[in-house]
């Protein structure tokens, strides 16, 4: 390897690490910070024939799983509690804007006051079923982290794997 294909390896390493890291902290993206960092080595230390074509596409493959998981879970696991759509679309819409004006942690906030305040409305002032509709939903979310997390090391793996193997080249 190359100074600057080594170089190219550690700060993709730090990358991915970071991306790795807001699989947990909200305000940090994470799966597709791994995929860029992923390419940006690529990019700069070259792809290495089919083997560098097959983690990439790996890796993007597992990077929109990761995606589609955090938006499917939460949402998924509430439904499944007996949120209605409408109170999963306040949540969606709350967690948004709590990220842009509270955060690192409006996100979360938002989502379960969207959620918690829609149900309670519409199950009659009821807070202990609007409540469980909210235990389900952060259930989802405790799930999703962990299958993200799991997909980011598998991703970091696969990485290091197509540096190993180009390592000589």
């Amino acid at each position: 390897m190359t100074e600057t294909e080594i170089a190219a390896a550690a700060v993709a390493l730090l990358v991915m690490l970071v991306g790795a890291l807001g699989v947990v902290v909200p305000m940090l993206p994470d799966v597709w910070l791994i995929w860029l960092a992923a390419l940006g080595y690529g990019l700069v230390a070259g792809f290495d024939g089919w083997t560098g074509a097959v983690a990439m596409l790996l890796i993007t493959v597992l990077a929109i799983l990761g995606v589609v998981i955090d938006l499917a879970l939460g949402p998924a696991a509430a439904r499944r509690g007996g949120a209605s759509w409408q109170a999963i679309t306040a949540s969606m819409a709350l967690g948004l804007l709590g990220l842009f004006f509270f955060p690192p942690i409006g996100s979360l906030v938002g989502a379960l006051l969207g959620l918690f305040g829609v149900e309670y409305l519409r199950r009659g002032q009821n807070a202990e079923e609007a409540l469980a509709a909210v235990k389900h939903y952060v259930v989802g979310c405790g799930w999703s982290v962990v299958a993200r997390l799991g997909l980011a090391a598998l991703m970091i793996v696969i990485w290091a794997a197509w540096v190993w193997a180009g390592r000589g080249a």
